[in-house]
């Protein structure tokens, strides 16, 4: 409310200052605190210091419910990203890339190497059949049927989930690694972790019941935090740099979180399947937060609106001040200027 105080002389008197109007431009619309503003205007002049008791008092209660919902926010505040998960494309490039049929056969096979290998078996047994064109025809056509098969055995579509994951799990440490051959610095650990937890909760998805595994999902995904988090203290830059990668975000790194039924209902992990029953205890805090969360939406409402009343009563002051300020220099001017006529009257009567 005031500025400032001063010891006027030496009577030990506390004379106070009132603090400099901010002006018009630098005014916040909107802000929650302009709920509380009584106009004394409208109202008796006669009760401007009551009018201001309540106005300060209605000031500090909004503000205590604004503070307490920002603390609450803070404290209860959402991941950005899926904290097991995350997000971005990391896991989709890899998944089609294990897809890839142009490039990948199962268990691990290169196709171009397999072509290789497959027609130069194909040249040999017909370099073998060249005394008869019936059995040079007989060799190509048991060789296109052993191809053929082949391809069928080696097919991705046929290949099982655990050599998916080894080919995933390749991949993610040659896109990772600070060298050749690198497998164990933090960044190649925190790609494969990613890795096996992507595969592993599709497993948790297809078997709700299987305890044992969502454990292991678990320790994985705090395994992943402690190594993250270590790459963060040694080398912050490639910190960043990993988990922009593996569509992560820093609060899932450093915020602890519970894995439990809660994030599987948060996430959707089985769809829209409602896991938690909450206590009376719990629903009356959820209602506590949900009445305050609408009382601070009505206080900007408000807010809004007085502070078009507030500035419109600040420009009429300031007109009126102005106003007031014109009238007294034409007053002067005219004073002034019949000063001057007197004097010059003066002059020619004494002539």
């Amino acid at each position: 409310m005031f500025a400032n105080s001063v010891r006027a002389f030496s009577t030990g008197r506390i004379v106070l200052r009132r603090a400099p109007v901010a002006p018009i431009s630098s005014l916040v619309p909107g802000h929650p605190r302009y709920a509380a503003k009584l106009f004394i205007e409208a109202q008796n002049p006669k009760h401007a210091k009551s009018i201001r008791r309540k106005e300060r008092k209605l000031q500090r209660r909004i503000i205590r419910d604004v503070n307490n919902l920002k603390k609450y926010d803070e404290t209860n505040k959402p991941f950005e990203v899926d904290p097991v998960l995350g997000q971005g494309g990391f896991m989709e490039r890899i998944k089609r890339e294990v897809a890839n049929q142009d490039t990948r056969l199962a268990g691990g096979f290169d196709r171009e190497e397999f072509e290789a290998l497959v027609y130069g078996a194909e040249k040999a047994a017909l370099d073998k059949a060249k005394g008869s064109s019936v059995l040079h025809e007989a060799t190509k056509l048991a060789e296109e049927r052993k191809k053929r098969a082949l391809m069928t055995i080696l097919h991705l579509r046929n290949t099982s989930v655990a050599d998916k994951k080894k080919l995933a799990v390749k991949l993610a440490r040659e896109e990772f690694s600070r060298s050749e051959g690198d497998s164990g610095s933090p960044e190649v650990q925190a790609a494969v972790m990613t890795v096996k937890i992507h595969f592993g909760m599709d497993h948790v998805r297809a078997n709700k019941k299987d305890h044992e595994f969502t454990q292991y999902i678990r320790q994985l995904v705090q395994q992943r935090q402690r190594i993250l988090k270590y790459l963060k203290r040694v080398r912050p830059e490639d910190y960043y740099l990993t988990i922009a990668r593996l569509g992560l975000t820093d609060d899932v790194i450093t915020r602890e979180f519970p894995m439990g039924r809660q994030y599987f209902e948060d996430y959707k992990v089985w769809g829209e399947k409602k896991l938690i029953k909450h206590s009376d205890k719990v629903k009356k805090k959820m209602e506590q937060v949900a009445a305050l969360r609408k009382k601070v939406s009505d206080y900007h409402e408000v807010a809004k609106e007085k502070f078009v009343l507030y500035k419109n009563s600040r420009l009429e002051k300031e007109k009126k001040i102005e106003l007031k300020k014109l009238a007294k220099e034409e007053a002067r001017l005219a004073r002034a200027k019949l000063a001057e006529s007197s004097e010059s009257g003066n002059t020619n009567t004494s002539t």
